[in-house]
C-alpha cells in the first residue's frame, strides 16, 4: 500500500473550510448541546453568519462518550432533510467538532 506523507494528504485534501461563526458546545451535556445545535439550523437570523464551526470537547480517557457521534448523527439527520448543506469533521489539537454550511450564503 502506498504511503502519504501528511504534506501530500492535505494538499489533496484541499484547503480547510472558513468559519464565519463559533457555536460552543464544549462543556455542555447533550441535550443541552442539541437544542443550541436545532436552534441555529432551524432559526437562522439572517443576515447573519451561515458557515459555522462547531465545537465539542475533547475525548479524555474513561469519561465516557462525547457529544461527537450524538452531533453527527444529528447534522446527518439534519443534511439528509435539506435543513443543512454540508457539514465536514474538523480535527483540530483543542479538541473536535463540524464545520456546518447551512447553504442560505
Amino acid at each position: 500500500m502506498p504511503h502519504l506523507d501528511p504534506e501530500q494528504a492535505l494538499h489533496l485534501l484541499g484547503k480547510a473550510p472558513e468559519a464565519e461563526a463559533l457555536l460552543d458546545l464544549r462543556g455542555l451535556e447533550l441535550p443541552e448541546a442539541l437544542e443550541k445545535l436545532q436552534r441555529l439550523i432551524v432559526e437562522p437570523v439572517a443576515p447573519g453568519p451561515t458557515r459555522f464551526a462547531v465545537r465539542i470537547d475533547p475525548p479524555v480517557p474513561g469519561a465516557g462518550e462525547t457529544l461527537f457521534l450524538p452531533v453527527g448523527r444529528y447534522l446527518l439527520e439534519a443534511k439528509r432533510a435539506g435543513r443543512i448543506f454540508a457539514f465536514s469533521p474538523l480535527a483540530e489539537p483543542a479538541g473536535g467538532g463540524f464545520f456546518v454550511d447551512l447553504g442560505l450564503g
